[in-house]
């Protein structure tokens, strides 16, 4: 790998692929030699978008080609552990769409997958790369906030159900806007916090609009099946971590609230807080109030792109990934959590 490029092979070329189809093109030291897809017409469309030279009919086929550096997975979520454990066991570095996989135990399968073949694996959080996510972390990292002992996640949408059968049906997504949007702020917020010792949860997942006769989504207009839907619409949770801190959580795709789409952590931090995305700092003087706020610069790049760029320079650098799935374990370890504690009615241990 010395004296070529980084190739890779893309497994699912659905909606979200086109971001990482434009992340690795913008590498020069990386190419897309090959793509699958359930749909042989959706892999041919991506490699004609793309110029990329070759299609396989079966996903056996490309892990079976020895040149292919990196496996990429943009399937819905109950493939990844399949298709990220065939792919490292296959000698091959793997970049996961998220969630990394729909439990903790399927997280250990791949995690001990990449630990046998020494390969690399990552889930692909995005908002971590974000120009206001690297410059709150960089804040909280120096000078900080103190210790963090509660903070809040919301990521909730008004009206904005995605309605493709890889979102609303449980066989192929394994749950709703818990682990559709949820797995992001959750995420990014544990980064925040610099806590991934989460200990328990007490949460609820419930369907409550989207099944309602009079219920639209902005990207249908009332079309979707609601008969077939079977994951929820509203999640939330609070989550104790072993050091005592606590962190409450709610996301949803329908909520009758007053923005269209809304995200937002707060940390309460002993020495003052943080707001993200505004990137703003409450602190004081001995006497007054003290807020202030970061002005982020645009880095140029789009995130889908950085997380791609950075999972690269980590294989080429033989650095340790920015998101290791260890982290990624405790994240789907909350929400696989909180959808037990909906079935239970009690707090789960984790």
């Amino acid at each position: 790998m010395k004296n070529r490029k980084l190739r890779v092979g893309i497994i699912g070329t659905g909606g979200i692929s086109g971001l990482h189809f434009q992340g690795w093109q913008k590498l020069p030291d990386c190419e897309i030699v090959a793509c699958y897809d359930l749909s042989p017409e959706a892999a041919k469309k991506r490699a004609e978008e793309f110029g990329v030279p070759d299609t396989y009919k079966t996903a056996q086929a490309l892990l079976a080609r020895k040149d292919i550096d990196v496996v990429d997975v943009c399937t819905p979520n109950r493939f990844h552990r399949k298709y990220a454990v065939a792919a490292l066991n296959a000698g091959k570095h793997v970049l996961c769409e998220k969630p990394l996989a729909l439990t903790p135990r399927e997280v250990d399968a791949m995690i001990a997958a990449a630990k046998k073949r020494k390969r690399k694996l990552m889930c692909a959080q995005h908002q971590r790369f974000q120009a206001s996510s690297e410059a709150l972390k960089q804040y909280l990292t120096k000078p900080g906030i103190g210790e963090v002992y509660y903070t809040r996640a919301w990521y909730l949408r008004r009206r904005q159900l995605p309605t493709r059968p890889g979102f609303i049906y449980k066989k192929q997504s394994g749950g709703g806007p818990c682990i559709d949007v949820g797995v992001h702020i959750l995420d990014l917020a544990l980064y925040m916090m610099g806590n991934f010792e989460p200990v328990s949860v007490f949460g609820m997942s419930v369907t409550k609009l989207a099944k309602r006769r009079e219920t639209w989504s902005e990207w249908d207009w009332g079309c979707f099946d609601k008969k077939g839907l079977d994951v929820e619409d509203f999640a939330a949770g609070m989550v104790r971590f072993a050091d005592g801190a606590m962190l409450s959580l709610e996301c949803s795709w329908m909520a009758n609230i007053k923005p269209r789409g809304y995200q937002s952590i707060d940390l309460l931090g002993t020495k003052a807080g943080a707001k993200w995305p505004e990137c703003e700092i409450y602190d004081h003087t001995d006497r007054d109030y003290m807020d202030t706020k970061i002005d982020v610069r645009d880095r140029g790049e789009e995130a889908h792109h950085a997380e791609v760029r950075h999972f690269a320079e980590a294989i080429m650098g033989g650095k340790p990934v920015p998101v290791p799935p260890e982290q990624s374990r405790a994240v789907m370890a909350i929400l696989d959590g909180l959808y037990r504690s909906q079935k239970t009615g009690h707090e789960v241990r984790l």
